[in-house]
């Protein structure tokens, strides 16, 4: 189905600014279309070979959750969105959607667009728990510093947000719809102390060292080259304060066809998750170190903590 001008924009967003975002489409789709040639051609560059798998299990079946893991996979889904203190915080960033609802204000659906038939609902049920778990383990306080990285307008930053905390987000805004300056909208709109930065997460962060409080990434990362995702978690290392925590969700799909970027990351391939992740930012695991992952021919769903010490 094709997409229409008026829900592929918030009606806010200036004609400039969508032609802006229309030109730089088509430089960016003809740039990687050309990586993807030449991938072809001489296969995929820029990648940390994914090492030999550790798995729990390899046969599916089932495994005991571990409920003192907070690292863990999104085999046990079901049961952490039971939990009441996870109801809660989804009922919290439900409550933020009603607000930016009642203003004919935007907030984006896991697939970064604000197209209303891409709120598929189980990309929206991964998306709640990959937000509510983040943010009950990462000990969120009023009006701490947080930054993100690849998430402008989605509702977990507005509930950020609206919880009183000063949220910057680093994004490139990769679909081209206005995410960034959506962003900076709502919070002037909504009174919120948050704004996105038009970047990409492979550059440099535009920040001092010990910066923030706590970092979020919710399904980016995997995204990244390993080049990107190396020099990435080093600048995050470096910005984030001491006694400060990270979160992140990530991903790991065996569908995806390995050209510009590879499959994504997973617990299960250990040494590469070391060396892209851990070792390069600095920071240690926060919580515990046994990596559960399972079922190597199926698709994986994570989220992990690192903490400054």
């Amino acid at each position: 189905m094709e997409k229409t001008h008026q829900e592929t924009y918030p009606p806010y967003i200036p004609f400039y600014y969508i032609l802006y975002l229309k030109y730089r489409k088509l430089k960016r789709q003809s740039a990687t279309r050309k990586m993807e040639r030449l991938a072809r051609k001489i296969g995929p560059v820029g990648f940390v070979p994914e090492g030999e798998g550790q798995w729990t299990v390899e046969v599916e079946g089932e495994i005991p959750n571990p409920t003192d893991h907070i690292n863990r996979s999104a085999l046990w889904m079901d049961e952490d969105l039971a939990l009441p203190e996870i109801q809660e915080i989804i009922t919290g960033i439900e409550a933020t959607k009603k607000k930016l609802d009642a203003k004919d204000l935007r907030y984006t659906s896991t697939a970064a667009s604000f197209i209303p038939r891409m709120y598929t609902e189980y990309s929206e049920k991964k998306n709640s728990w990959e937000n509510a778990w983040c943010f009950r383990h990462a000990d969120v306080q009023k009006g701490q510093n947080i930054l993100d990285i690849g998430g402008a307008s989605t509702a977990f930053n507005f509930f950020l947000a609206d919880k009183g905390c000063s949220v910057t987000s680093i994004d490139n805004d990769w679909g081209n719809c206005g995410i960034v300056y959506n962003m900076n909208y709502v919070g002037q709109k909504m009174g919120w102390e948050c704004r996105a930065i038009d970047r990409d997460a492979g550059q440099p962060l535009p920040f001092p060292d010990n910066h923030f409080e706590r970092i979020f990434s919710v399904c980016v990362i995997e995204h990244l080259t390993s080049p990107d995702r190396q020099n990435l978690m080093r600048e995050l290392g470096r910005v984030l304060k001491p006694g400060g925590i990270a979160a992140f969700s990530t991903d790991y799909d065996n569908e995806r066809e390995v050209l510009v970027f590879d499959k994504g990351l997973r617990f299960g391939y250990r040494e590469k998750f070391f060396h892209d992740v851990v070792d390069p930012s600095g920071l240690r695991l926060h919580g515990n170190s046994t990596l559960i992952d399972a079922y190597p021919l199926k698709n994986f769903l994570g989220a992990f903590f690192l903490r400054k010490d």
